[in-house]
């Protein structure tokens, strides 16, 4: 039974501010340590519910954060950017997927580091009408290979729309937002028994824990930060001007949405 593991950065226990996260920063190096950290004790739940093989994604920024020396030795490591599916690149031929140290959506009041793909270009994302995050949209991804995602990790804030989206996954909190970038996180011996324990249990629980699944044709829109950013974006012939910051593409699945989508993004950075 393989697990697939993504693990962002903005959710892990401790993350308060953008330096924590940014490569190049003084505290950067120290929060990589416990993302890779964070990543062990995910891991350490997926084997004690029954793993036979572990796959652990970077998912955070440039995708190249976690320290593959520190890793549990037993699992692999999917870094570097331009992966097909991104953050829940291995998907295909996984049983099941946890997420580590997610965030919630752009726009949530009071909740750590909130945005969705880009800090910079873009506010709100939607799939087949409806305002997604990162986990929701990842989920996803993950529900075309029939993969269900059985635990995601992060602030109060993300847990509370995970609950609401992604009926049966195990929400683990490892720390109250107060602020975007302020935070109480609980005692590290409790962060390291809540993810072990959310962990193995969604591990074991998911036969009972439905993946995602999308129509067949789906939908991405994409509200960009400024206009500038949705005039590159639009280059990209597939995309359709919804309104003077967002665009539209559709795919014959979510996964050939997302890779537009994706696109779009790229277009859009390509102006800096």
């Amino acid at each position: 039974m393989r697990v697939l593991i993504s693990v962002d950065m903005e959710g892990i226990a401790g993350v308060s501010g953008h330096d924590d996260v940014s490569p190049g920063t003084a505290q950067y190096e120290r929060f990589r340590r416990l993302m890779t950290a964070e990543a062990n004790l995910a891991a350490a739940g997926a084997w004690a519910g029954g793993a036979d093989s572990v796959v652990v994604n970077d998912s955070h920024d440039g995708m190249r954060n976690i320290l593959y020396e520190e890793l549990d030795e037993r699992a692999e490591l999917i870094s570097g950017y331009n992966k097909p599916l991104g953050m829940v690149e291995g998907a295909a031929g996984a049983d099941c997927a946890v997420f580590i140290g997610y965030h919630a959506m752009a726009g949530t009041a009071q909740a750590a580091l909130d945005h969705t793909i880009s800090t910079v270009q873009t506010h709100n994302w939607y799939l087949n009408g409806v305002r997604v995050g990162e986990a929701q949209l990842n989920a996803a991804l993950c529900g075309h290979y029939g993969v269900p995602v059985v635990a995601v990790s992060g602030d109060d804030k993300l847990g509370r729309q995970v609950r609401e989206s992604l009926p049966g996954t195990r929400v683990i909190v490892v720390k109250e937002a107060l602020q975007r970038e302020a935070v109480r996180s609980m005692g590290r011996a409790e962060v390291a028994r809540l993810i072990r324990q959310g962990v193995e249990d969604g591990v074991r629980a998911r036969e009972q824990i439905a993946p995602i699944r999308t129509s067949a044709g789906a939908t991405i829109q994409v509200e960009f930060s400024r206009a500038g950013f949705a005039d590159l974006a639009a280059i990209l012939p597939e995309a359709r001007r919804v309104d003077d910051r967002t665009l539209e593409v559709e795919g014959s699945d979510v996964v050939e949405a997302w890779r537009r989508a994706d696109l779009m993004l790229r277009l859009a950075g390509s102006g800096h």
